[in-house]
Order: structure tokens, then sequence, then C-alpha cells
């Protein structure tokens, strides 16, 4: 049995001294350091300490209350702790009833010590992965770039402002996760993050999408329903790619900035609310209000603080360590231990101009970690695209410009689809067998653009995407 990658911490819960003894020398000759609790009491008051315990393993049988009260306490707070059930045989059905209330697994008495040691890291592994999405929703964001540091240095005296802020930059430059790293340091912190793709919205539905609607307001509206703002209330409404929203709604969002308030379709009032409003987009909104596709009352508006996110390609500081924390992150997922980038395999990184910028950088690391297995990622490994940009078409070369237009073209299609790719080759007017075609000859993955979802149930990434 290897010792695990990074030191964990086991929390111990069982009222048997002898048990937590003989789990306390296995579990430390193994690397873990270990807490103990003899009472479901007394592992409430470790688990509000910092960090709280990677994994606890809980026995169910407990003299001042049953175990599951911490698997409780640990769902209730969203702590990334792990809680791993202990049962008599008496229990096992409690058990199994736990492990579907969010236990991560349960072990039956007599513990066996490789089943212990296999499930104590497993649960170590998924432990780390919900420490990771944490500090995501915190709005972590990697850098080593000056460039990107001087606009976090912006961005955090602009996050104390009430007033509506406009991040520019290409797609999947990072914007949604700026965003967070401000809401994560604004005055609305503790309210809620409420993210809508403006984008993908279809316009039959995009009005009650915003801003709610009431019983009967059209067909099928069978009960009320709050929107986006009435959601983020006390909070941020992020409104990316807000270039695509209708016109006849930039009226109406217009007015919802300038007087605090909503009116749900078929509300015959409005509703009032305290959201901070953050806009992104890709698009050159000057030029689309200029076009009339965009109302420069509400680009004046959005735009008086301004933010705009560099290209991956004007931070290549940032390559070597998102790259690197990508592939921690794959291979934590599959459960293999962490290893530095390969030489050969960065060089091939850096000599790619990324037109995807660091979703497109995810997808390719990604994707090298799977292909090479618990093994080290090599050059090969990397989507065609990206060998043939390193080899064949080197940046600023003709034809790594028509691949990077094409690349940026098909990504934003799949962008409005949400993934779609039939809706993608309408769009593009192609048919949907030749975009599949060109998308694993570029190595784009159309299920990246699809919405995640995090706790909260609004769509969420990590790092920089």
């Amino acid at each position: 049995m290897e010792y695990p990658d990074v030191m964990a911490t086991v929390l111990i819960v069982d009222d048997e001294a002898e048990i937590r003894d003989a789990l306390r020398e296995i579990l430390e000759r193994q690397g873990y350091a270990v807490r103990e609790a003899s009472s479901a009491s007394a592992a409430l008051s470790v688990l509000q300490r910092e960090p709280p315990p990677d994994v606890a393993l809980v026995d169910l049988r407990l003299p001042d209350r049953e175990g599951t009260a911490v698997l409780e306490a640990v769902r209730n707070q969203a702590l990334p702790t792990s809680v791993v059930m202990i049962s008599g045989h008496g229990t096992i059905p409690a058990a199994v009833a736990a492990v579907r209330s969010g236990a991560f697994d349960f072990l039956q008495k007599p513990l066996d010590r490789d089943r212990l040691l296999i499930t104590v890291r497993n649960a170590s592994h998924q432990s780390a992965l919900r420490r990771m999405a944490s500090e995501s929703e915190a709005g972590a964001f990697l850098t080593a770039s000056p460039a990107m540091e001087a606009v976090l240095q912006e961005a955090r005296k602009l996050a104390a402002s009430p007033a509506p802020l406009l991040i520019q930059g290409e797609t999947g430059s990072g914007k949604e996760v700026l965003a967070r790293w401000i809401h994560a340091r604004s005055p609305q912190a503790m309210g809620p993050f409420v993210a809508l793709n403006c984008a993908a919205l279809p316009e039959s539905l995009a009005e009650s999408e915003l801003f709610g609607h009431v019983k009967g307001a059209f067909t099928g509206a069978e009960a009320p329903r709050k929107g986006k703002f009435q959601a983020a209330d006390g909070g941020i409404l992020f409104l990316d790619e807000v270039g695509d929203l209708p016109l006849p709604l930039q009226a109406k969002l217009l007015r919802s900035l300038e007087d605090g308030s909503v009116e749900p379709v078929g509300a015959d009032r409005p509703v009032a609310v305290r959201v901070r409003v953050l806009a992104a987009t890709h698009r050159d909104l000057r030029n689309r209000s200029r076009d009339g596709a965009f109302r420069e009352d509400l680009l004046y508006r959005i735009a008086g603080l301004l933010l705009r996110v560099p290209p991956l390609r004007e931070r290549p500081e940032d390559l070597p360590l998102l790259a690197q924390h990508f592939l921690d992150e794959a291979r934590l997922r599959q459960g293999w231990p962490a290893s530095p980038l390969p030489g050969s395999f960065l060089k091939a990184l850096k000599e790619y101009s990324w037109p995807g910028n660091v979703r497109e950088l995810r997808w390719a690391v990604e994707r090298a970690a799977l292909l090479s297995g618990p093994g080290l990622p090599e050059p090969g490994h990397l989507p065609p695209e990206v060998r043939q940009g390193r080899t064949g078409s080197p940046p600023g070369s003709l034809e790594g410009v028509r691949q990077d237009a094409e690349s940026r073209a098909i990504s934003e299609a799949l962008e409005k689809a949400r993934g779609n790719v039939a809706a993608a080759a309408r769009l593009l007017h192609l048919s949907r067998s030749r975009l599949y075609e060109r998308l694993s000859e570029l190595g784009l993955d159309p299920s990246g653009f699809r919405p995640r979802r995090g706790r909260s149930g609004d769509p969420s990434r990590v790092p920089p995407s």
C-alpha cells in the first residue's frame, strides 16, 4: 500500500478506545494525520475547526446520538469531508441508508485492513475534489501573469462598487471565473451568484427566464416563477454574452438597472430587488451598438466600469501553471498519483497559439491525461490541431491563422448552442456529419460547452475556463 500523495487528515469517531487506537496505528503508518472523537458531540466540535478533516470514519452507534448526525452536519455545512460509516452486523441497513443520504461508503466490523486503506484513500481523493470545487466557487483565479495580476488588482478595487460592471474577453479566457472572483471579494459575497448565458436563451422564454412570471401569464404558466433577477436578490447576477440579449429585453434590463426593480411577465406591479449586475461579452458592443443590435444607453450603463481579460496567448506565464493544475485534477479524478508536466509535453503546449484559450487548454490536458493513463502524458496524446499547430502550422502561418479562425467560429457556435452539435451545425450552415469531422480534426469537445452545475444549481467552472 502506497503512502497518500498529500497528507490527508482522518477523523475517527468511535466510543471504543481499542478500535480508535487500532485505526490510528494503521492510518498513521500510511502517512495520514489522525484525530479522534469518542462521541457525536465531540466529532461535531472537531468539524468546526479549520481546516475540517478530509475523511471521517464514523461508527453508526455512538453513546450520545446516532453517527448519522455527523453526516448531517457535514452535509448541512457543505464541508468537503468525506464520511465513511462503520457498521456492525445489525446496523448494515442503516449504513446503506446513510450511503444513499450522502456517505461515501460504509465498512463492516470487524474491519479489513486493506479495504479500510483503499476506502480512506478514495474518500480523501473525493474530498480533495470537493475542496477544488469550493475554492473555485469562492473565486479562485490561478495566475502567474503580470498582465492578469494587473486586471485582478483593478478588479479588487471595483469589487466594492454596487455599479454594473462589464467584463470583455475572448471565448474561454475566464470571464465567468473573474466574475466569481469579484463576487467573493464584494459586499455581496454572502449573497448568491446567479449566472445566465444570454446567448443560449430562446427568445420566447428569455423574458420569463430573466424577470420571472406570474401564474397564468401565458399558456403553460401554471405556477408563478422567479426569474434570475429575483434568484440573485442580495447577490450578483452574471449575464454572460450580454451582447446577444434580444433588443426588447435590453430596454427592460436597462429599466431594472435604473430603478432597482423587476416586473415579472403578467405582473401588475414591479418587485424590488437588490442585485449587482456583472455582464460579460466576447463581442465589441460599440460596433453592435452602431449596427443597431445593442442599445447605446444600455452600453453606457453597463460599461461604466470595464475590465478586459487578456487571452491566454498574452499570458504565457499562466500556461505551465494552468496546465499543471488541469493535469493534477484529471489524475486525481482517476485516483492516480500527481506528476509534474514532462518537459516535451510542456514544450508542445507552448508552441500552440490556443485560440480557444484556457477552456481549450483544459480539454487538451484532460484528454492527454486520460490517453496516457497512469503514465506521463506525451505530445502524441495532445489533440491533432495542437500537434499540427506545433509542427506544420506554427502561430502566424496562413494555415495556423485559418485553423485559429475556424476553431474560434466553431467554439462560438457551440457556446451559443450550449454544446448541442446539431444546433451549432445549423448556425454554421454545415451538415452535422461535417461538423463532427471538423470537431475531431480540431480536437474540440462539444461536451465542454454544456453548463456544469454547482451546489446552488448554477453553472460553475474551474479555474479560468
